[in-house]
């Protein structure tokens, strides 16, 4: 018997295998630090379960924690209305921005090359909302006292080719990004011979850390 809510993670949902792939990882990550709560997996698009399938199975007190990077729709309404009417389930947080974040972008770009990068450059996918720009553009910050050097922050919603051809070589970008997919190939793209491209931040210790810190925030 647990005496501790559930963990729900509810990742958005992609066509990439690798995508999902990592989802899935990651989430056995998260599962492996704490074996006294249940953890699972649901999404908002493209895949099953849906986050509605997966709270009709929820038979008791859940924490839904979005693996989200940015405010947006997903956040400010399809999550909550799926919740609605469920006192037993709280919604933690979003990811964004923090800290923890800026440790594994930090560790992605070192992994990405040598160093000695003139310029760098912060991706994230974009968004209407100025909340989620106000967002973007503090995790630049955040990572620009990291690197100590100015930080570009740039989005999926622009052009990047031309955002980052601006910039002064050799450049390197740090991938806002969960997961592969859609985003990171058009990155990758639009970097082509311009820039060296780090990882998505993917399964790393920090983001394992952050998840479980929404989780409690929300239990507290």
């Amino acid at each position: 018997m647990h005496d501790k809510p559930a963990l729900l993670v509810v990742a958005h949902g992609t066509k990439s295998p690798a995508g999902s792939a990592t989802t899935s990882a990651l989430v056995r990550a998260i599962a492996a630090v704490r074996p006294d709560v249940p953890v699972s997996l649901c999404f908002l698009d493209v895949v099953g379960p849906s986050l509605p399938d997966a709270l009709q199975i929820a038979g008791g007190p859940t924490v839904v924690v979005p693996l989200l990077l940015s405010t947006g729709y997903h956040v400010l309404t399809d999550i909550p209305v799926a919740a609605a009417g469920r006192p037993d389930v709280v919604i933690a947080r979003h990811l964004g921005p923090d800290p923890l974040l800026v440790d594994a972008l930090v560790d992605r770009l070192a992994e990405a090359g040598p160093g000695g990068a003139a310029s760098t450059v912060l991706v994230g996918a974009g968004s209407s909302r100025a909340e989620a720009a106000a967002e973007l553009a503090e995790t630049g910050a955040l990572l620009s006292a990291r690197v100590r050097r100015p930080v570009t922050v740039l989005t999926m919603a622009g052009d990047l080719r031309r955002g980052l051809t601006a910039q002064r070589a050799p450049v390197e970008v740090a991938a806002y990004l969960l997961a592969e997919g859609q985003f990171v190939s058009n990155l990758r793209d639009a970097a082509d011979g311009i820039a060296a491209v780090a990882e998505p931040i993917g399964v790393h210790p920090a983001l394992v850390a952050l998840v479980w810190a929404r989780y409690d925030e929300a239990v507290d």
